[in-house]
């Protein structure tokens, strides 16, 4: 019993079958030893198909119009690999096309693949590859997915199909939500049933996702995606971004930024004489209009991004400031502070420069908030962290560490530095009162300074410890001072 989606899908008896002629041309197709007579002479026998192969043998998708009129001719001129290709191909078409049913875009659904085909092909010559023929019916039957599953499905995959439109990014995702396959992989099952090359099978699988195709096919499945994007701008579907698609696969293939829109050109030139072959109806659109209005949405949708991406770049930025700020005083926060300690003390550990920091406690807080209010209080907290910050360099990070705490790290500055910064700050602290609520409140502060040394027991954490034990010592002096950690420096102010 089948288990998985796709298992269902492939049991289904109203499937597409291989024509007799087309298994016939498949089995030539592997045989590298087949005679241009025996070609010949299989083709001569379906009139129908020996009739497409002289057309297009005679038409200018080969090179100059000719005067063919015998199918062995055909196979000289044209070459053996590029007949048993178009065998397959107008075989598998015409067979598909006689069971069409009605509620699917065959239409669109035919000319996508036409353009596929023909500029797949020509990017896989351009790109000097050996599978110009493969890269050829691999467009032409990426879709053969969707055949299939409206074969199987009838009008409950019409219904989906026509609520997505053209937009085949969104018939794929729309697919897999309901039926949990989607037509590039239902596609290459059946390419298989089939016995189809196994290079045809990957390029049907991939179309859409040539990352994924494996490493012996994935020129050839990129020229097929190359092909795809082109399609559809060719035909208007989100042409700017299908044009950036297909520069991007035109990139990938080695080729210069010019071929997209040489390959967009040639696609509707070989589409006009394809699909008179095919009964497939062509553009009528100039190149130069395709390109111009491909250009125009891509042009758009460039500064639309642009602009997503600027609105994106200054959201984040706005949720890193958030997530390193503190958000009563607007100065980092304790966790930004460890941050940017951390990195600082990795590099004096690396390079011997000096590091240093200073814990700074504002005197008697408690007592100002019990005789002013909290509220007073958080605006004597915000008032304090800006003078601070205008009394220290750019290149120091001014953090609130807790409660009426604040810490100072000093990159590239030693013990000395740090205790003479320290001491601005402090001065400025107390040199005017600070203006809050209406009224004058004076403000001193006791610090404590630290000092990376090249101690092995020397850590962040004991940087910290140092400070603090600097600064419990500055209180008991009396507050309203400086003092650092060690016997290197011992002031009081």
């Amino acid at each position: 019993m089948p288990s998985s989606p796709l298992e269902r899908i492939m049991q289904s008896e109203r499937l597409p079958t291989i024509p007799a002629v087309a298994v016939r041309v498949i089995e030539l197709v592997q045989r590298p030893d087949v005679s241009l007579d025996e070609l010949g002479a299989m083709i001569e026998r379906d009139p129908a198909l020996a009739a497409r192969v002289l057309r297009m043998a005679n038409s200018g998708f080969y090179g100059r119009p000719r005067s063919i009129s015998r199918v062995r001719d055909a196979v000289l001129i044209l070459g053996l690999r590029t007949v048993k290709t178009l065998a397959l191909g107008f075989t598998l078409v015409h067979d598909l096309r006689a069971r069409e049913g009605v509620g699917l875009d065959h239409t669109w659904l035919w000319q996508r693949s036409l353009y596929a085909g023909v500029v797949a092909r020509g990017a896989a010559a351009r790109a000097g590859l050996r599978t110009a023929d493969e890269a050829f019916l691999g467009g032409l039957f990426h879709l053969l997915g969707v055949i299939a599953l409206e074969s199987a499905l009838g009008d409950e995959y019409r219904a989906l199909a026509s609520a997505a439109g053209r937009d085949i990014d969104l018939l794929r995702a729309r697919e897999f939500e309901r039926f949990g396959v989607d037509h590039s992989r239902v596609g290459a099952s059946l390419a298989e049933r089939w016995n189809l090359p196994a290079a045809l099978v990957d390029s049907i699988r991939h179309a859409a996702d040539p990352g994924e195709a494996p490493l012996e096919t994935a020129q050839l499945v990129m020229c097929v995606h190359a092909g795809c994007a082109a399609a559809d701008v060719i035909l208007g579907e989100r042409p700017g971004e299908r044009l950036g698609q297909l520069r991007t696969a035109c990139e990938r293939l080695g080729l210069p930024p010019e071929a997209a829109e040489e390959l967009v050109a040639d696609g509707l030139a070989g589409g006009a004489a394809l699909g008179a072959t095919l009964d497939i109806p062509a553009s009528c659109l100039e190149p130069e209009e395709v390109l111009a209005r491909a250009n125009e949405a891509l042009l758009r949708l460039t500064i639309e991004s642009e602009r997503e991406n600027a609105a994106l770049q200054a959201e984040r930025e706005q949720l890193i400031q958030q997530a390193s700020t503190d958000v009563l005083t607007g100065v980092a926060n304790r966790r930004h502070f460890h941050e940017f300690l951390e990195e600082h003390f990795r590099l004096a550990a690396r390079y011997g420069t000096p590091l240093s920091l200073f814990l700074v406690d504002l005197d008697r807080f408690k007592q100002l908030n019990d005789t002013y209010g909290h509220l007073v209080g958080d605006e004597v907290l915000r008032a304090v962290a800006q003078r601070m910050r205008a009394h220290l360099r750019d290149a120091d990070l001014l953090a609130r560490f807790g409660g009426e705490e604040f810490v100072v790290v000093l990159p590239s500055t030693p013990l000395e530095g740090a205790v003479q910064s320290a001491e601005r700050v402090r001065e400025a602290l107390a040199a005017r009162p600070i203006e809050a609520a209406g009224q004058e409140i004076p403000v001193t502060a006791s610090f404590g300074v630290s000092a990376y040394r090249a101690d092995a027991l020397m850590t962040p954490e004991w940087l910290i410890k140092e400070a603090d034990l600097a600064l419990y010592e500055a209180k008991r002096a009396g507050r309203n001072c400086v003092r650092a950690a060690g016997d290197e420096v011992s002031t009081r102010f």
